[in-house]
């Protein structure tokens, strides 16, 4: 096959991949489900969205700043009016391939993500921005740059096509991110929102793990089997948990609200909530201080990071119920 049949080849194949797409969303849009996607698209996008808003003010200073981003930020921020626009059309063009062109990811990711996934996704930017050490740590740069972010929103995409029986294709996205971002999720593992995923590198998580809210996952962490349990044999991984680099956490395992497993560590145990473990295997070694707001070291700029997560996640846990409360009651 030489270059022009080739190149062909590649144009009828996009075509294909579009088409299909658009097919299945005309097959969509028979159901009351596709309906009721429009109307919650059309009220993402008209209601203000403060982090949004945040985000193009910072692209608007980092243009004033930096001239030569402005090819960039316009194609990736400024001319897209939602931030799910945004977030698609950066990560479709990271992650596209020759088979899989960007113009076809971008119609899958937008056409795959629910209501519940986008809240999900902004958690987990908030998380991203907010619990990256980095004096540079801003939203739009977690936005742009984000490698860990951006492998999380890829997963959410293959959960739902592997949700949907489209179990081929989630498979390939779920390689896809593996190469891209050396993050390898499982598409039927489960994910609640508020995770930060540091970077992708080398972090694998089962097919039947389970990740609670506001869990904060490192490099080169792994939550996998023993090899000795079939059907459920992943680890549960409960909310406000912290996997250090380099933590296992092996079988059916629960990790208990707020542990803390160090770098290194190998667990094979239960761990009660709160629980800071290490070593080969991990035992208790100490358990974290409690406060209403959350979990902390007793160090004031923690209890500060804390309320100001808390009152951030409860302002988009409000935004979201808003336009779902809107959408049920059919006012768009």
């Amino acid at each position: 096959m030489n270059n022009e049949e080739f190149g062909a080849f590649l144009l009828q194949h996009e075509r294909k991949l579009t088409a299909k797409d658009v097919q299945q969303e005309g097959f969509d849009q028979s159901h009351a489900g596709s309906e009721r996607k429009q109307r919650t698209d059309f009220l993402r996008r008209s209601l203000p969205d403060p982090l949004w808003s945040q985000i193009r003010l910072e692209a608007q200073q980092a243009l004033a700043l930096e001239l030569d981003a402005g090819p960039q930020l316009y194609q990736h921020v400024l001319r897209h009016p939602s931030l799910m626009d945004a977030l698609a059309s950066i990560i479709s063009h990271e992650i596209a391939t020759e088979l899989m062109p960007a113009t076809a990811l971008l119609a899958l990711m937008t056409n795959q993500l629910t209501l519940i996934d986008e809240k999900n996704v902004y958690l987990d930017l908030i998380a991203s921005a907010n619990r990256n050490p980095s004096e540079d740590s801003t939203a739009l740069n977690a936005l742009l740059f984000h490698q860990g972010l951006h492998a999380l929103v890829c997963y959410r995409v293959a959960h739902r096509l592997w949700q949907a029986g489209r179990t081929g294709l989630a498979y390939y996205l779920q390689s896809t991110v593996s190469s891209r971002y050396a993050a390898d999720i499982h598409p039927a593992a489960e994910m609640e929102g508020g995770i930060y995923l540091s970077v992708g590198g080398g972090v694998v998580i089962g097919e039947t793990a389970r990740v609670g809210q506001d869990v904060t996952i490192l490099q080169g962490v792994t939550l996998g089997g023993t090899g000795k349990e079939v059907g459920d044999r992943h680890p549960k991984v409960e909310e406000g948990v912290i996997l250090h680099s380099g933590a296992t956490v092996l079988g059916n395992i629960k990790v208990g609200k707020g542990a803390v497993i160090t770098a290194k560590s190998i667990v094979t145990k239960e761990v009660p909530e709160r629980a800071r473990v290490s070593g080969v295997p991990a035992t208790v070694k100490s358990f974290r201080a409690l406060r209403e707001e959350g979990f902390n070291d007793d160090e004031e700029e923690l209890e500060e990071e804390c309320d100001l997560y808390c009152e951030v996640t409860g302002l988009y846990e409000s935004y979201f119920s808003e336009i779902e409360e809107l959408v049920q009651i059919g006012l768009c």
